[in-house]
């Protein structure tokens, strides 16, 4: 965490009280994570019998039954059940700072990409797939129901930070992380922007013997984003996240430095972000 400091401080021009408030040890006490249980579906219409693994994959030649929209159904949190018309979407989105350089396909370190063929899918709507997306693109993978629909961090080096807004105030997020392998700082904003909490989500590599924060859902996603740059299917880990406090507002945060020894490394989080209010 010494280190993480040292470097949001070097970014304050961009988030001037991003990390300046509080403590981390006493930020992360007004957070707590949670697991809970995502019930999930695909369209039994689609064909997918054109979506087939590549000759480069161990299942070459089979058709791939991960293709396609996986639509988020409800969730469950120590057997509450909550559907979505209670479960809140991503309103909108602002890019902090991407400074990652991309050189072979272009862009900086976020990106936006769907399921194979989802596109063509009706189960659900999703957002573009690009890797030179704008904040309102970023914005649309976030803001639907489609769990393949994402914001992919690449791990080219550099800091990547945005910032979620929902149109009302929540005290749970609810995160999807497509192969449960990727560190991600999440801070909970005021309405002037100052931190009021945050949480490092972490994937257990590189993180000194700390463990995986995300459970296995057992929902497999496939991901687009452009020929050549095609994920044939990873299982999505989840976790909640608890806050004392209801905010509309969460900064993500996600550092990539060269590698070596004692480089902080965040490993991309490729995210789903869904937001709750559990305290009425």
């Amino acid at each position: 965490m010494k280190r993480l400091g040292l470097i949001l401080l070097a970014t304050a021009s961009f988030v001037p009280t991003a990390f300046a408030q509080s403590p981390a040890a006493r930020a992360e006490e007004k957070v707590a994570p949670f697991v809970f249980q995502a019930s999930a579906s695909r369209n039994p219409k689609l064909d997918r019998s054109a979506y087939v693994y590549p000759a480069n994959h161990p299942r070459a030649g089979q058709v791939n039954e991960n293709a396609g929209d996986v639509r988020l159904d409800s969730v469950s949190i120590n057997g509450a059940n909550y559907g979505k018309e209670q479960i809140q979407l991503v309103k909108s989105l602002t890019v902090i700072i991407d400074d990652g350089v991309d050189n072979v396909r272009g862009g900086a370190n976020f990106g936006t990409g769907h399921g194979i063929g989802a596109d063509r899918d009706p189960w659900v709507n999703e957002g573009i797939a690009t890797t030179t997306p704008a904040a309102k693109d970023l914005a649309a993978a976030l803001g639907n129901f489609n769990l393949s629909s994402i914001v992919f961090t690449r791990e080219v080096p550099g800091t990547a930070i945005y910032d979620v807004s929902f149109a009302s105030p929540v005290d749970a997020l609810l995160l999807f992380e497509r192969g449960s392998s990727g560190d991600v700082l999440v801070s909970a904003l005021d309405k002037d922007g100052r931190v009021t909490a945050s949480y490092k989500v972490r994937d257990g590599e590189n993180d000194a013997g700390l463990k995986n924060d995300y459970t296995p859902t057992g929902i497999f996603v496939t991901t687009f984003v452009q020929q050549g740059f095609v994920n044939q299917g990873q299982q999505l880990g989840s976790v909640g996240l608890r806050f004392s406090e209801p905010v509309s507002r969460f900064r993500f945060t996600s550092l990539q430095e060269p590698e070596g020894e004692g480089a902080t490394r965040f490993n991309g989080p490729d995210l789903k972000i869904f937001g709750l209010r559990l305290q009425r």
